[in-house]
């Protein structure tokens, strides 16, 4: 090796979940990379607050960053355009969340990603090699948590890792990401125990944007088949992000508080209503048909599409001051 070649070099790490889980293989490269460099800027304000300098933190949301888009179009040698394109791609995927603050610009809220479903085989993956068996993958993250934590002695960094541990008990391995799973080697697993954990897989993995009985709804519409319940949970995030897309098209709604949370399953309820409503008039339509239905997939597709545009605008219209102009503007950007 060549004496310059042993010169320290400095990363930005590029999350392997964003190339193998398939929500995200319609991100762009482009912001799979801004997403790389916020993450990298997170660490910063990490920093800060572990050292009790809580400049880049909010009790309400957390930690922030703060990066112009000029600076990171400078970085990256691409059109601040470009920039604004690939945030809105991240806002649309939920990797980021944005706050304008008015006086100091806007705060960006970096997300976590969603790690790749473990049910999926390795031939589905684009980078199959980085698929751990998870005793290895525990017994390696175990060991570099005990690395990170000798070189970290501020008790509140310690609290942070301990508590992403997985904490292995008797006949169940507890995972602060994916609950209790059975830990007995010896339990059958029948053909329907295997069904029932994938089903309870796809509910677990979509908990916190779908409510409990829109899901229960999706299962019986479903008639409890894994295949079709994947389906409508795809097909919703498929349509939610059309809807997300087509509102924020606007510029100058992008960064508007009001129009991010109409979007969103935690903050606008009547999206869970809109749902449940779609979903029993899909099998109302189902039921009672008399002629053979063209596609089923299309259907489903459309009428939880407008389901969803509907409940979006109810949010913004019902509950926030907007100009007849405005109004008609969101009417028609929602208009499918």
């Amino acid at each position: 090796m060549q004496k310059e070649n042993k010169i320290p070099k400095r990363f930005i790490p590029i999350d392997v979940d964003l190339f193998n889980n398939p929500k995200y293989h319609t991100l762009s490269n482009g912001a799979k990379l801004v997403y790389s460099v916020y993450s990298s800027r997170f660490r910063i304000s990490f920093y800060h607050y572990l050292e009790e300098d809580y400049t880049y933190y909010d009790a309400e949301k957390g930690l922030f960053i703060y990066f112009a888009n000029e600076d990171l179009a400078r970085i990256l040698n691409v059109s601040t355009r470009s920039i604004t394109n690939y945030k809105r791609e991240l806002l649309e995927f939920g990797l980021i969340e944005v706050q304008d603050t008015k006086n100091n610009g806007h705060r960006i809220y970096v997300k976590d990603v969603e790690p790749t479903p473990i049910d999926l085989d390795k031939e589905e993956l684009a980078m199959p090699y980085f698929a751990i068996d998870e005793e290895e993958s525990s017994s390696k993250e175990t060991e570099n948590d005990s690395v990170v934590m000798e070189n970290f002695s501020n008790v509140k960094a310690k609290k942070i890792l301990l508590s992403n541990e997985k904490l292995k008990i008797k006949d169940i391995t507890y995972d602060s990401g994916t609950g209790y799973i059975p830990n007995n080697s010896t339990q059958p697993q029948t053909n329907s125990y295997l069904k029932d954990l994938s089903v309870e897989s796809i509910g677990n993995r979509i908990k916190n944007q779908i409510s409990t009985p829109v899901f229960a709804k999706i299962k019986m519409l479903a008639q409890n088949s894994y295949e079709k319940i994947k389906f409508y949970a795809d097909t919703i995030f498929k349509a939610k992000s059309q809807v997300m897309s087509r509102l924020l098209n606007n510029p100058k709604w992008l960064y508007r508080q009001e129009f991010q949370e109409a979007t969103r399953f935690e903050s606008n309820i009547f999206l869970a209503d809109g749902l449940e409503k779609s979903l029993l008039k899909l099998a109302e339509i189902m039921y009672k048909s008399d002629n053979e239905i063209r596609s089923e997939e299309r259907l489903s597709y459309v009428y939880l599409r407008n389901g969803l545009a509907n409940s979006t605008k109810k949010y913004l219209l019902d509950n926030f001051d907007f100009s007849d102009d405005e109004r008609y503007q969101i009417t028609q950007a929602l208009a499918f």
